[in-house]
């Protein structure tokens, strides 16, 4: 046998193995495929009548632990890739009895498009297929989360035209500049959250010397600035922080100013960082009663140190000659600002109110009601439910809002 032969041989032997492995990841990649594609077909299966999508997706995320009524959570993509809304299985326990849930959601997180209930237990609840239509009528694309209407009208003494931050604890905060601005006034601003919604917001500032408001002097005349008075501008500020929740809405630019608040010319950088302050001391529950105890305490500290200071510098004068001395430094303002408490995740915020997905009647003070856990000015959409049953519309409703919470956060933590 010559060298040529063995030569031979291993080229041979080399495209077998080539072709070997070329079939073996061929009939690898084929298997995949039909089992993929009969994976998608049990999901067109199951869930084509919530939402026909050419592929679906098992949610695999960390906050499905801070949602344990969510049993499983499929995103659903067109031919092209692109999603168009999520399938969520819920189950949930209201007083009324446990219920089974199948629903599906905009991609936005805005609408419910579609919802069934799984009656595979006798325990659950359960719904005629009239009551399932007569439900889904009033349910379809309505804008979630959901609440059964009752006989008393619930009136809000505010815009909603925009959704509240995420995570805001209901009470009074409050926040104040560390030091004087150049015109010797101390800035402070404070809100007042309701059902997870500001409510009120007012700006002002206090003059260190004379203790009078910015307000009062601008009202007066002894404070000027460009435009209307500053006192009429803050309003505007401040109201319009009440409509659009959210500081970053102000539409504030590099140079501190805005061109969406009519009549407003003025900076309003320091607003805009106090009440961001107030947010967040609102979400970590720091109230203005514990913000103005620590602060209270800062500046008796602050003066004492003034007053051992001034006390040293006359006994120096007294035993020194006249001579000129050097004017006193005055210790650099301490930082007011409250130690951070771990904030908590919105599924993990407790509001006191009503239950089971009916919105409360009665003299109760609506603005810190709720509807399963979601303050009363969030629900988007009410529906009269069943005629003859609305525990069970409610017990249904909760299935979605449970849905909505999840997404709610989903989408938050991903964008």
């Amino acid at each position: 046998m010559t060298r040529s032969f063995f030569k031979g041989l291993t080229i041979r032997a080399v495209i077998c193995v080539i072709l070997s492995m070329t079939f073996l990841l061929s009939c690898l990649w084929y298997t995949r495929s039909v089992n993929r594609s009969k994976e998608q077909d049990a999901y067109r299966e199951e869930y084509g009548t919530l939402l026909m999508a050419e592929r679906y997706r098992a949610l695999n995320t960390d906050v499905l632990k801070n949602h344990k009524d969510i049993k499983s959570v499929y995103s659903a993509y067109d031919e092209t890739g692109k999603l168009i809304g999520y399938i969520v299985d819920v189950e949930t326990e209201v007083s009324s009895g446990k219920i089974h849930a199948q629903m599906s959601i905009s991609e936005n997180g805005e609408n419910l498009m579609n919802i069934r209930v799984v009656q595979d237990d006798p325990e659950y609840l359960t719904y005629t297929e009239d009551e399932m239509n007569e439900l889904r009528l009033q349910l379809k694309g309505a804008r979630i989360p959901v609440a059964v209407r009752q006989d008393v009208a619930i009136d809000t003494p505010y815009q909603v035209d925009y959704d509240p931050l995420l995570g805001l604890h209901d009470g009074t905060f409050y926040a104040r500049s560390k030091e004087a601005a150049k015109d010797g006034y101390v800035d402070y601003v404070e809100i007042v959250v309701k059902g997870g919604r500001i409510v009120n917001c007012s700006w002002d500032a206090e003059d260190e010397s004379t203790h009078k408001t910015r307000s009062e002097d601008s009202i007066s005349g002894d404070y000027k600035t460009s435009g209307e008075i500053w006192a009429e501008q803050a309003y505007r500020v401040a109201k319009q922080m009440v409509l659009v929740q959210d500081p970053v809405k102000l539409a504030m630019k590099s140079d501190g100013k805005t061109e969406i608040i009519d009549g407003v010319t003025m900076d309003i950088s320091m607003f805009v960082s106090l009440v961001d302050q107030c947010i967040e001391n609102s979400r970590n529950s720091y109230s203005k009663e514990q913000y103005m105890h620590d602060h209270s305490d800062d500046k008796k500290s602050e003066g004492d140190d003034k007053k051992k200071d001034n006390e040293k510098d006359e006994t120096t004068n007294e035993n020194e000659e006249l001579t000129p001395t050097p004017a006193p430094q005055l210790n650099p303002s301490q930082d007011l600002s409250p130690t951070p408490m771990p904030t908590r995740a919105p599924s993990q915020i407790g509001v006191i109110g009503g239950e089971d997905g009916v919105v409360a009647s009665g003299d109760e003070n609506v603005l810190s009601d709720s509807v399963d856990g979601i303050p009363m000015n969030e629900i988007r959409t009410r529906i009269d439910g069943l005629s003859d049953d609305k525990a069970r519309s409610a017990a249904l409703l909760t299935a979605v809002n449970q849905a909505y919470k999840f997404i709610r956060e989903y989408l938050n933590w991903v964008g």
